[in-house]
């Protein structure tokens, strides 16, 4: 069947007024989806950077074992035309998306050499200065009274992160996060100010490189204990990485590293005080339930809405043809709340066993980096927090109009300390 040929389907996915609602709206159309039309054919999204034909369109893959199965076969579904289900420039696309956009065998390499930016040793070395830092940030949202969360917990807490591992100045990395922030979220109208699309895009991603190209050069010159260091640094057959492919990593460490951590937090914060009774389950025995209860929160927040891949060739999936060329996207909302895995999905459930949530991706060699340090990011603050605040109140959330990064940019809070 041609592209031409094919309907696109009755339900809403592609619009911005579609990822303007709240998430529960989401669950519905998707529920939809999953029971009558788990691989369905829709128009392209709305806003996108380059003009779309009117026959454009991608396959929406909702059901859990249908995204597992398209992540498992990076051969069939490829990565490097792009993981964001529009489409990019190219040059925008090679700049902002580092390993996430690649496949074999560039991928297994360059992935190779980022890892040492995540290597257990690293992450044990940041361990005790994380839980120092995490009691200052718990201890001044405790004794703020009525506050934000996002600004007196979730964004201290990433901000801190980041710094530490780029080595950055704090006022420098605002500076890097709001604009990336923005650029995430530039479908919004809050967000972007009446501004193009493509200026917001352009101007972030030439800031950040020029500032990751300097860093770079400066740590090759006189290198220092941060993941910098390691990526200047880091050979595999004796080759390292280009400054290019540095400062894509640099632009996707801030982005994924800082903006998806800072997201989980918040929905963490949010389904903590929605749930009292779940609160007090985990605070009555951290150590022994948290490790369940960390995967039921990631699974119950699922920062990152959908990646893309690209069909390398004629297959089939769910049923449906998939033409090579086909963009498909992922949507792990939806796979997350998929009744065929999870019994009673809706439901937190901090003892949730198994958990085979799909909010690091759906497996695969593009599995999330940075889990190891996502977990632990959300361990080590939950706990302090559940010691010295174990009563604090979350109102609603103010969020962004994304189909990429389920973000939240305010939400209120009371400290009862």
């Amino acid at each position: 069947m041609t592209t031409a040929a094919r309907r696109f389907d009755t339900a809403d996915i592609s619009s911005i007024e579609f990822w303007s609602q709240p998430p529960a709206a989401w669950d519905d159309t998707f529920r939809v989806l999953r029971d009558e039309r788990p691989v369905s054919w829709h128009k392209a999204p709305e806003g996108s950077l380059l003009p779309t034909p009117e026959d454009d369109g991608f396959w929406a893959v909702v059901r859990h074992a249908d995204i597992v199965a398209v992540s498992s076969q990076p051969d069939l579904y490829i990565s490097r035309k792009g993981v964001q289900f529009e489409e990019l420039p190219e040059d925008i696309l090679q700049a902002t998306q580092s390993i996430v956009a690649m496949d074999a065998p560039r991928h297994l390499k360059v992935r190779s050499l980022v890892t040492a930016a995540f290597s257990p040793a690293r992450m044990e070395q940041m361990r005790g200065s994380m839980e120092d830092e995490v009691r200052r940030i718990v201890e001044d949202f405790a004794t703020a009274g009525d506050c934000d969360f996002v600004a007196k917990i979730s964004m201290p807490m990433a901000r801190w992160t980041m710094t530490y591992m780029l080595g950055l100045e704090t006022a420098e990395l605002d500076r890097f996060t709001e604009a990336i922030t923005v650029m995430l979220a530039s479908r919004d109208e809050a967000e972007k100010l009446g501004r193009d699309r493509a200026d917001i895009v352009n101007e972030v991603v030439g800031l950040v490189s020029q500032k990751a190209v300097a860093i770079a050069q400066a740590r090759r010159a006189d290198p220092q204990d941060d993941v910098m260091t390691d990526l200047v640094q880091a050979r595999v057959d004796g080759e390292g990485l280009t400054d290019a492919e540095i400062s894509a990593f640099f632009l996707l460490l801030i982005g994924a590293g800082f903006d998806t951590p800072r997201q989980t937090i918040s929905h963490a914060g949010k389904a903590l005080s929605d749930f009292p009774e779940q609160r007090a389950f985990l605070a009555a025995d951290f150590d022994a339930r948290s490790g369940k209860a960390i995967e039921e929160l990631l699974r119950w927040s699922t920062p990152v809405l959908t990646l893309r891949r690209t069909a390398a060739r004629d297959t089939e999936l769910g049923g449906r043809h998939i033409s090579e060329g086909d963009k498909v996207a992922l949507f792990y909302p939806s796979g997350n709340r998929d009744e065929r895995v999870f019994t009673d999905p809706h439901t937190l459930d901090l003892a949730r066993t198994p958990n085979r949530h799909i909010s690091f991706g759906g497996g695969g060699p593009h599995h999330c980096l940075g889990n190891v340090l996502a977990r632990m990011e959300l361990r080590v603050l939950l706990k302090e927090l559940l010691r010295r605040v174990p009563d604090f109140e979350v109102g609603e959330p103010v969020r962004v109009t994304s189909n990429f990064v389920s973000a939240i940019t305010r939400m209120p809070a009371a400290a009862r300390g």
